[in-house]
């Protein structure tokens, strides 16, 4: 029951910056699906320093944190490479390295393509079916939800959703290893050799912080976002 209060507090500390993500507004979501001048998407080459695609979302972050100093290392957080067949529903983790008991709270993005079926746990309340790992097992709480509604433009012109999740610890208690498994049903008229790319989507809001809030912790965590895919086989 603790957990679950948490699981509460945690989604509602964190809708003054996702709220309009999930109401039904039927006219914004069908006209120009703008949610603020705060957000924009993350490709799949967001942490690639060689990356050939500057993106909105990338212009954005890096602005937010112009000022802030470089880390010679921290976390890296990356969305797993995955297969399945027509039909199936794929496994995708998203897991964490650098991070192990230095993390105290996270607020994240990540998109998928919109011809893929996201397996949920309450569809009314948007809510995402997932299975925990090891990274959050010391967590207050973890909170995955569906965005569906009033999608960003270049969401729509990539034709992408996004889930996200949110998670908090007492301390620095955050682990490396996966923080959570989603799943997504893929078509089943997909083609053999297919790929479903995942990234990411960037809002001001967003964080993977520490409980010191070291800004240099967090940059480093956007700047280093990795991507992933299923491939049909």
């Amino acid at each position: 029951m603790k957990r679950n209060i948490l699981a509460v507090f945690l989604v509602a500390a964190f809708a003054a910056g996702t709220v309009s993500c999930f109401e039904k507004k039927e006219a914004v979501a069908n006209s120009s699906g703008k949610t603020g001048a705060n957000t924009a998407s993350v490709d799949q080459s967001a942490g690639d320093p060689e990356g050939t695609t500057m993106t909105e979302s990338m212009e954005l972050m890096r602005l937010k944190y112009a000022d802030v100093p470089e880390a010679s290392s921290g976390p890296v957080i990356k969305i797993s490479d995955t297969t399945a067949k027509p039909g199936e529903m794929a496994e995708v983790t998203v897991s964490v390295t650098g991070a192990n008991e230095k993390w105290s709270m996270c607020g994240i993005h990540i998109t998928y393509p919109d011809v893929l079926e996201c397996k949920m746990e309450n569809a009314e309340q948007f809510t995402v079916d997932y299975e925990p790992g090891a990274a959050i097992k010391k967590s207050a709480g973890f909170v995955a939800m569906d965005w569906e509604l009033n999608l960003a433009d270049e969401m729509i012109r990539n034709k992408t959703r996004s889930v996200f999740f949110t998670t908090m610890f007492k301390d620095n208690d955050g682990r490396d290893g996966d923080i959570a498994t989603f799943f997504f049903k893929v078509p089943d008229d997909a083609k053999p050799g297919t790929v479903y790319d995942f990234g990411y989507y960037y809002m001001e809001s967003d964080m993977f912080r520490n409980i010191e809030n070291d800004q240099s912790f967090e940059k480093y965590a956007f700047e280093h976002l990795q991507g992933g895919s299923i491939t049909v086989t």
